[in-house]
């Protein structure tokens, strides 16, 4: 069999692994959002539910966003998770 052949084949398997490898890294990236999302979903009043907190937890939510959350969206270059926490910040008060 022609090696070059046999390479472009194992090329080939490879991208494919990787593609699958690169989607399921983003869900399990996306699925570190999940805990938040209700804290920014609107209430009857069209308000959002995090506008209840008091400062000092907006100030325990920010924290976990830059501390935990952004460094391992920013190491795996999870661009709408950065994107995500940067509204979610704003929408805090943190400009």
């Amino acid at each position: 069999m022609d090696p070059k052949k046999i390479l472009e084949s194992y090329l080939n398997q490879m991208q494919a692994v990787h593609k699958e490898f690169s989607g399921a890294k983003n869900s399990l990236l996306q699925i570190m959002l999940v805990p938040f999302e209700s804290l920014f979903a609107k209430d009857k009043q069209g308000n959002y539910v995090a506008s209840n907190l008091s400062k000092k937890d907006k100030q325990e939510v920010i924290k976990s966003f830059n501390e935990d959350l952004l460094p391992t969206f920013e190491e795996n270059k999870y661009k709408e998770g950065i994107e995500q926490i940067n509204e979610w910040k704003k929408l805090l008060g943190e400009d």
